[in-house]
């Protein structure tokens, strides 16, 4: 009996060594999953770059009844399928260049009626890049607006953080390797929240290792599926970039966080704002180009509740700064002792005004 047609397309999406060029090669000559997987190795070698490797991959994984098998226990561990032409398959990804054939994902894939930013930036991200990342991340949720990022160190997890500290919002994440595998690893528990409240994405079938040519063609699947793109600390070479630029091409609002022009962390970012992105200090930049009404009551709210800080409090929070600080220079600032200055250090971190960003050293909390 013959398979139905989702598993010619899953068995043509998990053939090793047949990416997107060799693929629509054959569908180009063949015309439908179904007739690639009838063909002959005869007539599979008669098509300009597949080789005998490929044909003897594409022969030997023809077997029905263990791609059938295979797509059951797939489905069985929470990764979906979907591929162009599926209701399932999002609207935003059908015609931009090179659309992904097929994706597979683990929660759900993003509402398409509701907007959606995703995030860029650096890995090696600066304590004050990370903290304006997550505070980003947080306030597009607080706003009712998804987050779209990769799961990399740095200002994708920070974004994706801030967002998820947000109950009912969701963030997704499109991976360079298999739904079924946390890269990096060090980023497990986001790994499992954003299945949670969004979705984990890939063109690439599980088991897929994160091999590196992987990453950058994934950018071009996170840049299509949001509405604007947010960049935040990208040097002159940073792979955010690339985001930014199928951004570029795909026609999406483009978003940079400024910072200082003689860091070598914010050459890329400063280039992409002299080229004519849009420069952010604020969430409001970001609502305001997405078309979204900005409810400032929601800050004066939050300026309500703070708590009156006493003088030496005061003293102690106005020499601190988005970098982190050791007491003991702290302390050298203000003229406290050492340990009364780490007295009103923990004071303030109670009251949700600094925290602690390593052994004994803090900085305002944003």
């Amino acid at each position: 009996m013959a398979m139905e047609h989702i598993h010619y397309v899953y068995w043509l999406s998990c053939i090793k060594g047949i990416g997107s060029v060799k693929r629509n090669r054959l569908l180009a000559y063949f015309g439908s999953e179904e007739e690639i997987y009838a063909a002959s190795d005869t007539q599979l070698m008669e098509i300009k770059g597949i080789s005998s490797h490929d044909v003897s991959s594409i022969i030997s994984g023809k077997d029905s009844g263990r791609i059938e098998e295979e797509y059951g226990k797939m489905l069985s561990k929470g990764i979906r399928f979907t591929y162009k032409g599926h209701n399932a398959y999002p609207y935003k990804l059908e015609n931009i260049y090179d659309a992904p054939y097929s994706l597979f994902y683990k929660g759900r894939l993003p509402d398409g009626s509701r907007k959606i930013v995703a995030v860029a930036g650096a890995r090696n991200v600066s304590y004050s890049g990370s903290v304006i990342s997550c505070k980003l991340g947080r306030q597009l949720a607080e706003n009712g607006i998804q987050v779209i990022s990769g799961l990399a160190r740095g200002v994708d997890v920070g974004a994706q953080k801030g967002s998820l500290s947000i109950a009912g919002n969701s963030t997704f994440a499109v991976m360079g390797c298999g739904v079924d595998i946390c890269y990096p690893r060090q980023n497990i528990e986001e790994y499992m929240l954003i299945q949670e409240s969004g979705g984990i994405i890939s063109e690439y079938p599980p088991g897929m290792p994160p091999v590196a040519g992987n990453f950058p063609m994934r950018n071009r699947i996170i840049s299509a599926l949001s509405d604007g793109v947010l960049i935040i600390e990208a040097g002159e070479k940073s792979g955010s970039l690339i985001t930014a630029e199928f951004g570029i091409e795909q026609g999406k609002d483009i978003f940079v966080v400024p910072g200082d022009i003689g860091n070598k962390l914010y050459y890329g970012s400063n280039k992409l704002i002299k080229n004519g992105a849009a420069l952010v200090t604020n969430i409001e930049d970001i609502m305001d180009a997405l078309g979204i009404f900005y409810d400032c009551n929601i800050e004066s709210q939050k300026k309500k509740v703070e708590v009156v800080l006493e003088t030496s409090e005061k003293i102690v929070y106005a020499s601190l700064s988005l970098e982190p600080a050791h007491v003991s220079e702290i302390a050298s600032r203000t003229g406290f002792g050492i340990q009364r200055t780490m007295e009103i250090l923990i004071g303030l971190e109670l009251k949700h005004f600094v925290c602690m960003a390593g052994n004994n050293y803090f900085a305002i909390k944003i």
